[in-house]
C-alpha cells in the first residue's frame, strides 16, 4: 500500500484554491487522509460528485471517473451505508475480510457500475479497525491496509481515510519541510517517516505507545505528565534559576511539545515556558529521552533536579522522600511547619516535608512518603499530640476515604526490628466516604484530641454535608497500634449547605468550628459562613463573607493568635486574573461583633498618621494552603498557583508587626496541598 503509485493528500486542502496536480509519475491510488469523524463522515455526502472532482484534480481530468464499485469499511456506522446505497441507487453486499488472525470483519460492497471497469471508491475508519484505539503502529496500518486493498487489486481507487496516526504524520512531513500543505505525499516518504517514528518508540524502554493527552480520557495513563516525574534544570549560566523539563517535548515521539509549535506558527500565542534543551531522562543537551541511553535513574517516576555546571557537567539531586536517609529526632524540631501530598503539573504526589521553624535552621526537609499519593485532601495535628492525620483526598485512581497516620516521636526510634519504623501506616477504620476537597480541624479539650473532617466533593456534581470526628485520649500508650486497633470515626451532625474547596477553621478557644465560603456544586460558590458548637453537636449560619455572592472568592481562614484578638479569623483570599496593581487584602472576621468584617491594620511603627491596611503578599495567587503557629504566633501562606503557574513559593506573617517573610523555596511546586504546623 506504500507505493510510489499510491500517494496521501490531507482532507482540509480538497476545496482549497491550492488543490491541483503537480505528480510526474502515473498513480493508480489516492488516499484523502481525514483527521476528524465529521471531515470523514461529510466525504460520504454527495459522493458521485465531490469524487470526480478530487480525481479530475489530483489525478487526471481526461481519465474515466465513473464510479464502478464503492466500499465501506467504517464500523457500526449504518447512516453512511444508507446513503451511499441510496445515492448509487444499488445495494450493499458483505465481503468478509480478516484483517488479522482472530479479527475478520465484513466490508459494504456497491455496486454503482455493472461495467466494473470505472473508478473504485473506499471508505475506510482506520480507527475503528484497530485492535487498540486507534492505529498506532506501522505494522498495523500496513496489514490492514493491505488486507483491505486487496479488495481492489490494481484498479484506479480513491481513498478516503480516517487515521489520527496518518493525518498527524502528514502534518508532521509538512511542517518538518515547510512545505506547502496541499502538496501530496507519496507512500514511500510516508512509509519511512512512520517507521522512525516507530523504530524510535521502539528504541526508548520508557514507553512503548505513542503518547496521548489528558483531554483522551480512557488513554491518558500513556500521557507523560502521568507516567514521568517532574524534573528541573539548574544551571549556573542562567544565574541558578530552576526551570522544569517539558515532559511532552521529551516523550512525545509523534508531535512533541504542541505549546511550543504552536506558539512558533502564531506569535500570539503563548509558548511554553518549560526547558527544550535538556533531556528529561539524564539531563544532557542534544537529545530528547526518547533517544536518551544514559540513565540518570532507572526509575521513571523519582522527580529530580540536575544541575548543570558552566562547563556542561550535570549532578543530580533527588526531588522525592524517599531518597533521603531516615530522619532523627533534631531534624523534626517543635514547631514545624509540615507540607503533605497535593498535585504538581498534573501528577498526584505522595511525598512530604518539613520546614523547621527555628531562626537557625530554615531548609527543608523530607519526610517518609505518604502510602497513597493525595491532592486536595485534608490533615490536621492535635496540638502537643505529635500525630499527624491525612485523610481522603483525590487518588490516583479517584476519591479515597482511607486515613493515614505517622507518629512523630518514633522518628528517633525507626527500628523495623521491633515494631517501630518511622513510616506512614493507614488506618483499619476509614471516612463515611470517598471524597476531595474537604477540611479537617482538630481541637484539645480536657485531655481529649478530637479531629473533625467536614464536607467535601463526593463525585460528579454532588457536594458531601457530612461531618464526623475520631477522639483519642493524650495518655493513650501504644499510640500508633491503639489508633490503628480501636479508634473509631464517629458521625456529627451535618453542615446546613454542603460545599468543597471551603475553609476549615476552629476558634481559639476551641468551642466552635467554622467553615468558609466554597463550591455547592461545579459552577455555584457560596459566600456563606457556619459555626457548629462542639458542645451541642449543632450547626448554625453565622454570617457571609463580605464578596459579591456570584464572585465570591475561594479563601483560607485561620484562627488569629495576634495580641489582643478576641477569638478572631484572619481571611486569606484567593485571587487569580488580576489585572489592578494592588493586592487583594487580608480581613480580620470577629464573629458576635459589630464590625464582623475589617480589614487588618499593620502596626504603625514610625508613628505617622497614614494608616495601612494588611494585603497578600503576591496578586493572583490561589490554590494555596494557610496554617497558624500558636507558640509562634505567625501564619504560613505556602504552594499553590501564582499567575497560573505552579509555585513552590511560600511566606509567614507575623501576627505582632504584620509583616510578611519568605520562606524558602519547597522542594517541589505543588497546589492542592495541606500545610500544618506540629507545635
Amino acid at each position: 500500500m506504500f507505493d510510489s503509485d499510491c500517494v496521501f493528500i490531507p482532507s482540509e486542502v480538497l476545496h482549497s484554491k491550492n488543490a491541483s496536480s503537480d505528480l510526474s509519475s502515473p498513480i493508480t491510488k489516492l488516499i484523502v487522509c481525514h483527521k476528524s469523524q465529521k471531515s470523514f463522515e461529510r466525504s460520504t455526502r454527495r459522493a458521485s460528485r465531490s469524487i470526480k472532482q478530487i480525481w479530475s484534480s489530483y489525478v487526471d481530468a481526461k481519465n474515466d471517473s465513473t464510479v464502478s464499485d464503492v466500499y465501506l469499511l467504517c464500523g457500526s456506522n449504518t447512516n453512511v451505508k444508507d446513503r451511499l446505497t441510496k445515492e448509487f441507487e444499488s445495494t450493499a453486499a458483505c465481503i468478509p475480510v480478516e484483517i488479522s488472525k482472530n479479527k475478520v470483519v465484513n466490508v459494504a460492497k456497491i455496486n454503482a457500475d455493472s461495467r466494473g471497469d470505472g473508478l473504485n471508491v473506499m471508505f475506510v475508519d482506520l480507527d475503528s479497525l484497530s485492535t487498540q484505539e486507534h492505529a498506532t503502529s506501522v505494522s498495523e496500518i500496513q496489514s490492514l491496509m493491505d488486507e483491505i486493498v486487496t479488495l481492489v487489486k490494481d484498479k484506479h481507487t480513491l481513498m478516503h481515510v480516517k487515521s489520527d496516526v496518518i493525518s498527524h504524520s502528514i502534518a508532521s512531513i509538512h511542517s518538518d519541510n515547510n512545505r506547502d500543505n496541499s502538496k501530496h505525499i507519496d507512500g514511500q516518504e510516508l512509509k519511512s517517516f512512520l517507521t522512525v517514528q516507530e523504530q524510535a518508540i521502539i528504541k526508548s524502554h520508557l514507553t512503548g505507545d505513542l503518547i496521548r493527552r489528558l483531554n483522551k480520557k480512557n488513554v491518558a495513563k500513556n500521557c507523560p505528565l502521568t507516567n514521568h516525574a517532574a524534573r528541573f534544570i539548574q544551571s549556573s549560566i542562567n544565574a541558578g534559576e530552576r526551570k522544569e523539563i517539558c515532559r511532552f517535548y521529551n516523550y512525545d515521539v509523534e508531535r512533541g511539545c504542541l505549546r511550543s509549535m504552536k506558539a512558533q506558527r502564531n506569535k500570539k500565542l503563548k509558548g511554553c515556558d518549560m526547558d527544550h534543551e535538556h533531556c528529561h531522562r539524564c539531563g544532557c543537551q542534544g537529545h530528547r529521552a526518547f533517544e536518551c541511553t544514559n540513565d540518570a535513574t532507572t526509575d521513571a517516576n523519582k522527580s529530580l533536579l540536575f544541575q548543570e555546571s558552566e562547563d556542561g557537567e550535570i549532578t543530580l539531586v533527588s526531588l522525592d522522600g524517599d531518597e533521603f536517609k531516615p530522619t532523627e529526632p533534631r531534624d523534626i524540631p517543635v514547631p514545624s511547619l509540615l507540607v503533605l501530598g497535593g498535585r504538581c503539573r498534573g501528577r498526584t504526589l505522595n511525598s512530604c516535608e518539613f520546614l523547621p521553624l527555628s531562626p537557625s535552621d530554615r531548609s527543608w526537609r523530607a519526610l517518609p512518603n505518604l502510602q497513597e499519593h493525595r491532592g486536595s485532601h485534608a490533615a490536621c495535628s492535635p496540638k502537643g499530640s505529635g500525630i499527624v492525620f491525612v485523610m481522603g483526598g483525590g487518588g490516583v485512581d479517584g476519591n479515597l476515604d482511607t486515613v493515614e497516620l505517622l507518629d512523630l516521636k518514633k522518628s528517633h526510634q525507626n527500628s523495623p526490628s521491633d515494631g517501630t519504623e518511622f513510616k506512614w501506616s493507614i488506618m483499619s477504620d476509614r471516612l463515611s466516604s470517598a471524597r476531595h476537597a474537604f477540611g479537617a480541624v482538630s481541637v484539645t479539650k480536657d485531655n481529649t484530641h478530637t479531629s473533625y473532617a467536614v464536607g467535601g466533593w463526593m463525585y460528579g456534581t454532588k457536594s458531601c454535608e457530612s461531618m464526623e470526628k475520631l477522639s483519642f485520649k493524650s495518655s493513650q500508650h501504644c499510640r500508633e497500634l491503639e489508633l490503628q486497633r480501636i479508634a473509631r470515626w464517629e458521625k456529627c451532625n451535618p453542615i446546613l449547605t454542603p460545599r468543597r474547596l471551603h475553609s476549615v477553621a476552629a476558634n481559639v478557644d476551641g468551642s466552635s468550628i467554622f467553615v468558609f465560603g466554597g463550591y455547592i456544586d461545579e459552577r455555584q460558590v457560596t459566600s456563606s459562613i457556619e459555626s457548629y458548637n462542639i458542645e451541642t453537636d449543632c450547626w448554625s449560619a453565622t454570617d457571609k463573607l463580605p464578596y459579591p455572592e456570584k464572585s465570591c472568592p475561594l479563601v483560607q481562614a485561620v484562627p488569629d493568635w495576634s495580641p489582643g484578638a478576641k477569638s478572631s479569623f484572619l481571611i486569606f483570599p484567593y485571587s487569580e486574573n488580576n489585572t489592578n496593581e494592588t493586592m487583594p487584602e487580608v480581613l480580620r472576621y470577629t464573629p458576635n461583633s459589630l464590625e464582623k468584617f475589617e480589614p487588618v491594620v499593620v502596626p504603625n511603627v514610625d508613628k505617622t498618621s497614614s494608616v495601612e491596611h494588611l494585603q497578600m503578599p503576591i496578586k493572583n495567587w490561589h490554590s494555596f494552603s494557610a496554617t497558624v503557629s500558636q507558640s509562634l504566633q505567625s501564619a504560613y501562606v505556602v504552594g499553590g498557583l501564582i499567575d497560573s503557574k505552579w509555585t513552590g513559593r511560600g511566606f509567614s506573617l507575623d501576627l505582632n508587626t504584620m509583616k510578611w517573610q519568605e520562606l524558602p523555596e519547597m522542594s517541589l511546586p505543588r497546589r492542592r496541598l495541606t500545610s500544618l504546623v506540629i507545635e
